[in-house]
């Protein structure tokens, strides 16, 4: 998978990040991904979204406010739609690190390219994740994986009903209400239907093994719920307290869960973010 994020109206390339290896000029290459969506929007008003050119497939996602274009490039094993999937990630993460809106945009993107670099590392990361997440192979180990973090997000239910006074309580429902209302209105939930499969009731709890393992990508399942579980863990600390917050996830058998489970976690590259996200301030 090659990923390119190129200023949409000059071609210039923010970034350029390979794991292929092309006999390609970098900038040659990018002044054509950006006259190709050009040349398409400007025939037929919209542009590009997957092409298969070069014995590669090629996916397109553009964000005309900020006119930046986040283009991929993989082999034709790897399906449109995961590897859209996979770009709208790395495009989301790109926008809300540098660009959360159009006067912050203008204000960073003076030419100077370098300011990007360190976003090589976020893609990095997430490519360890794609290849670990590739390996697994087997319906069987999908639902291992959801029922772990199903157990998670069912512990902090649990912490919370036990716990917390009833205003507090109500609070962090309602947060949780509208983080679902705000995550189902999403355009990206509308465009990856297993997503919508995510439910929450407060008599019921938080309910994501409903999704089907055979028509969704696994990392895309897996940065939701671990955003879910991130925001609901911020939750707690911010009406208990870190030290308060801490003696609940002891108590409520957290640690020793994550413990029991690390050999799994681990192998997702998960253990060690989710040890730092209970104990951690």
């Amino acid at each position: 998978m090659n990923i390119w994020i190129l200023d949409s109206e000059s071609g210039i390339t923010l970034l350029y990040k390979s794991y292929l290896s092309l006999p390609l000029d970098e900038d040659l290459v990018s002044g054509l991904l950006a006259a190709l969506n050009q040349f398409t929007v400007f025939e037929f008003q919209e542009g590009i979204e997957s092409i298969d050119m070069g014995g590669l497939r090629w996916v397109y996602l553009e964000e005309k406010e900020l006119k930046l274009l986040f283009v991929a490039a993989s082999e034709k094993t790897v399906s449109s739609n995961i590897l859209r999937a996979r770009l709208s990630i790395i495009k989301q993460t790109f926008i809300a690190e540098y660009a959360k809106n159009k006067e912050e945009w203008k204000v960073l993107w003076k030419g100077n390219t370098d300011h990007f670099n360190p976003f090589k590392k976020t893609i990095e990361e997430y490519y360890s994740q794609w290849l670990t997440a590739e390996n697994i192979t087997t319906i069987a180990e999908f639902y291992d994986i959801l029922g772990v973090f199903q157990q998670i997000l069912n512990l902090l239910i649990n912490l919370i009903e036990a716990h917390m006074i009833q205003s507090k309580k109500q609070r962090i429902y309602l947060r949780i209400e509208s983080m679902f209302e705000n995550y189902l209105r999403h355009d990206y939930v509308k465009q990856h239907s297993e997503l919508s499969k995510f439910s929450f009731h407060p008599a019921t709890g938080i309910n994501i093994i409903n999704i089907d393992p055979t028509n969704c990508d696994m990392l895309v399942v897996e940065k939701q719920i671990i955003n879910l579980i991130r925001r609901i863990v911020e939750l707690i600390k911010i009406e208990e307290g870190y030290q308060k917050s801490l003696i609940y996830f002891i108590e409520e058998n957290i640690f020793d869960y994550l413990i029991s489970n690390m050999s799994l976690l681990s192998e997702l590259n998960l253990f060690k973010f989710l040890l730092r996200l209970f104990l951690l301030k």
